[in-house]
């Protein structure tokens, strides 16, 4: 059972890799539509005011938080932890507010089943957890949860980051279909996780 939780943590760790031509290949794609996210064959509907943005207009938009530092400093992380991945990804963020955001990701496919789901699930909280102690903020698990759709089989984590009297909403989803893995990374000031979004996750 360790020897499992070590490998599906490795995993987690080495983030979801997406190989071409035998080549590792990284690159921020392309589209159009506001708060509709296209990637792999698969929609998402976000709701509206978020619009597709990229990793320079984020850094810049990231840059006028002046009251929310360590915050910025977590955001810059994520952005460079998913670029440090080497695979596809777009960024989603709120016009009102930078700091609610959304990025999806390429992932390997890997079958998932309720056993396996949640050892992920408890695999990836104690990595977050670990990552909260590194960034000195307060970490909090609300819940993990494993669902299918028509189409898909989606883990999904939900956990609070707190700093002093600021606290974000996270949520992590890792959708399998047959199109591919997917992989997002939620983060909200107002308890938006995008679920039902997700649930009405559209494979083309």
């Amino acid at each position: 059972m360790k020897k499992i939780l070590l490998l599906l943590t490795v995993i987690l760790l080495t983030g979801c890799q997406y190989f071409q031509d035998g080549k590792q290949k990284s690159k921020f794609t392309n589209f159009s539509n506001k708060n509709t996210i296209e990637f792999r064959k698969n929609t998402i509907m976000l709701t509206k005011g978020y619009e597709k943005t990229s990793p320079d207009q984020f850094k810049f938009r990231l840059d006028s938080l002046t009251d929310s530092p360590k915050f910025k400093k977590i955001a810059l992380e994520e952005l460079k932890k998913i670029e440090d991945k080497n695979v596809d990804f777009q960024l989603f963020v709120d016009e009102k507010n930078v700091e609610n955001y959304v990025f999806i990701y390429a992932c390997d496919f890997y079958q998932l089943d309720e056993h396996r789901a949640a050892t992920v699930v408890e695999a990836l909280s104690r990595q977050l957890k670990d990552e909260a102690n590194v960034q000195e903020v307060r970490y909090k698990r609300i819940h993990g949860r494993f669902f299918f759709t028509p189409t898909s089989k989606i883990v999904k984590l939900k956990y609070l980051k707190g700093y002093k009297m600021e606290k974000k909403y996270q949520a992590e989803y890792i959708v399998a279909s047959k199109t591919g893995g997917i992989g997002l990374l939620i983060s909200n000031l107002e308890n938006v996780d995008f679920e039902n979004s997700i649930k009405r996750l559209a494979v083309k």
